[in-house]
C-alpha cells in the first residue's frame, strides 16, 4: 500500500493544544501512517482587523514534492473561508524557493511594498494599507503571552 492510503489531516483547536501543554494555535497536522510529517499553525489577531496569521506551514524534507503542502494549505484556506476571515503570511515565502509558487497558484496575493507579506481571502472593501508595519509587530504567540502576563 502507498503512503496515500494512510494520509490524514488532523485539526487541533487552541483549547485542545493548551490542554496538552502546547501553544494555543489552531493546528493542522498531516499524518502518514500515524507519523506527523507536516503541519500548519494558525494564530488569531484582532488588529489591524480580525485575521488569522499562518505562523508555520511545513512538510518534512523527506516528504516534500508530493503535494502534501498543498493539501495542508487547502485546509488552511477552507478554515479561513469558513470563518469569513482573511489570512496573512509573514516571511514565509523565500524568494526563489520552489515552494513559493504554491501560494501564488492557490490565490495568495503579495502585498505591494511589504516584502514577504501575503494575504488570502482579503475583504475587497478594506485597503491593504492597514497592514503597514505588520511584519514588524510582535506576532509570535510566546511574546504575546509573556506581554499579557507582565501587564
Amino acid at each position: 500500500m502507498s503512503e496515500e492510503d494512510f494520509k490524514e489531516l488532523k485539526y487541533s483547536s487552541p483549547k485542545e493544544n493548551l490542554e496538552i501543554h502546547e501553544l494555543p494555535h489552531h493546528q493542522f497536522d498531516l499524518l502518514i501512517n500515524g507519523e506527523k510529517v507536516g503541519a500548519a499553525e494558525i494564530d488569531y489577531f484582532s488588529k489591524p482587523l480580525p485575521l488569522y496569521q499562518v505562523s508555520d506551514l511545513y512538510v518534512d524534507f523527506e516528504h516534500k514534492s508530493r503535494g502534501y503542502a498543498s493539501a495542508i494549505l487547502a485546509q488552511v484556506e477552507r478554515f479561513l473561508i469558513d470563518r469569513k476571515k482573511p489570512g496573512v503570511l509573514v516571511d514565509a515565502i523565500i524568494p526563489g524557493d520552489p515552494a513559493s509558487g504554491l501560494y501564488k497558484r492557490r490565490g495568495w496575493k503579495e502585498v505591494p511594498n511589504m516584502m514577504g507579506l501575503y494575504v488570502y481571502n482579503w475583504p475587497e472593501d478594506v485597503s491593504l494599507d492597514v497592514l503597514a508595519g505588520y511584519p514588524f509587530r510582535y506576532t509570535d504567540p510566546m511574546i504575546r503571552i509573556n506581554d499579557v502576563r507582565n501587564k
